[in-house]
């Protein structure tokens, strides 16, 4: 039989794993090739704001998840464990501004704008659009580390609980 803290841990690891195959294939595979192959920017942008909303959402439920399954894993607390903590924290930080400050600033350029791929390289909105769209990818890059340090650690450990006899 399965221990209750072999399974917590498990799953634990699985949510870590979760988040930043989110923030891998979203931010690094899906959005180049949009990019790539959707005919133009409009389109191609409008995908990639979908698909980062989409996934951005999941990986704020999957913190969710992953912080109730460490409270409840023995030594596992914020007190006993701030590095792991403190990288979820970020990590949920970093998502968040992406999500709810960024990306709506970002919207709000592009409706004003009309189709960027209409506008002059030296047009300001497009510069200011530029300006934001690379700090969101700053941001998501400093996740995806994030999440990686996550699932690198894994629970504090390491698996002990789940050692069969």
């Amino acid at each position: 039989m399965v221990s209750a803290s072999c399974l917590r841990a498990g799953t634990l690891r699985l949510c870590l794993a979760l988040m930043l195959g989110l923030l891998v294939v979203s931010g690094y595979l899906v959005a180049p090739l949009l990019f790539k192959y959707a005919g133009s920017q409009q389109l191609a942008g409008m995908l990639a704001g979908h698909i980062f909303h989409s996934a951005n959402l999941g990986i704020l439920f999957l913190a969710v998840a992953a912080a109730m399954f460490w409270l409840r894993m023995d030594g596992q607390g914020p007190s006993q464990n701030k590095l792991r903590w403190g990288l979820l924290l970020a990590l949920v930080l970093l998502v968040a501004v992406n999500e709810f400050a960024l990306a709506p600033k970002m919207a709000a350029l592009k409706a004003a704008m009309g189709p960027i791929d209409l506008l002059p390289k030296d047009n300001p909105q497009r510069a200011e659009f530029g300006m934001w769209h690379g700090i969101s990818a700053v941001l998501h890059l400093l996740s995806t580390l994030a999440a990686a340090w996550l699932v690198a650690l894994g629970p504090k450990d390491n698996g002990a609980s789940c050692k069969s006899s």
